[in-house]
C-alpha cells in the first residue's frame, strides 16, 4: 500500500469517527469547481450552502468529503445536525464540546483549545484545536473549523494541527461563508462562471 493511500485512509478513519452517527437530513455531496489556483467548493443544506476555497494546485480531491491539501495534511468536509448537539443556542460551542465528548469516550486523553487567533473578528466561525492521545502516548490532532447555520454546523476538519499550517487554516476560514441561496443548477452555473474569472 502506498504511503499516500495509507495516510489518506488513516486520516479518513480518524476524522470520520466523530460524525459516523450523524444521519439527520444530510446535505447533498459537496461540489468542486477547479480554478487556476485550487478549487472553489460549495456544500448545500436546504435553501443555503457553505462556500469555501482550497488554494493551491497541490490540493487533490480524494472524494467529495476528503481533500489532500498538501503532503501529509488532509481535510474532511462534514455537516452536523443540531439535533446531535446538546445546546442549540450556541451551536459553535456546542459542536466543539460534542467533538471533545466523543473523543473522551475513545481516547486516553483529550485536549482542546479555542483558536480565536485564526478567525480574526468573525463571530459566525469557530476554530477548535483538538489533540487526542491513546494509552501509549500516540497523538492525533486536528483543527475543527465550524460554520453555523440554522439547522446545524458545516465543518472543515484539517489534520494534523500544527503551527506551520496555521496560514492555510486562516485562508480556509476567510473563504468559509454561508450563502443564503439554494444550490440549484443555475447557482452551480454561476459558481462555474465565477471560477473561470479567477483563472
Amino acid at each position: 500500500m502506498s504511503e499516500r493511500l495509507a495516510q489518506s485512509l488513516l486520516l479518513g478513519a480518524l476524522i470520520l469517527l466523530p460524525v459516523k452517527g450523524v444521519k439527520a437530513q444530510a446535505p447533498e455531496d459537496p461540489i468542486y469547481v477547479k480554478t487556476s489556483n485550487g478549487w472553489n467548493a460549495a456544500y448545500a443544506h436546504g435553501n443555503e450552502y457553505a462556500e469555501f476555497r482550497v488554494i493551491g494546485n497541490s490540493a487533490k480531491l480524494q472524494d467529495p468529503y476528503h481533500i489532500l491539501l498538501q503532503k501529509n495534511v488532509g481535510m474532511m468536509v462534514s455537516f452536523v445536525d443540531k439535533k446531535e448537539l446538546q445546546n442549540d443556542r450556541d451551536l459553535l460551542s456546542a459542536h466543539a464540546q460534542w467533538e471533545v465528548d466523543y473523543w473522551h469516550q475513545h481516547a486516553s486523553r483529550v485536549e482542546s483549545n479555542n483558536r480565536a487567533d485564526l478567525i480574526g473578528t468573525r463571530k459566525d466561525v469557530k476554530v477548535t484545536e483538538i489533540r487526542v492521545y491513546d494509552n501509549k502516548g500516540a497523538q492525533m490532532s486536528s483543527y475543527l473549523i465550524g460554520l453555523a447555520e440554522k439547522d446545524g454546523i458545516f465543518v472543515l476538519s484539517v489534520s494534523p494541527a500544527k503551527k506551520d499550517i496555521d496560514p492555510l487554516v486562516k485562508e480556509l476560514v476567510s473563504s468559509f461563508k454561508l450563502v443564503p441561496r439554494k444550490l440549484d443548477a443555475e447557482e452551480t452555473k454561476r459558481l462555474s462562471s465565477e471560477a473561470k474569472t479567477q483563472r
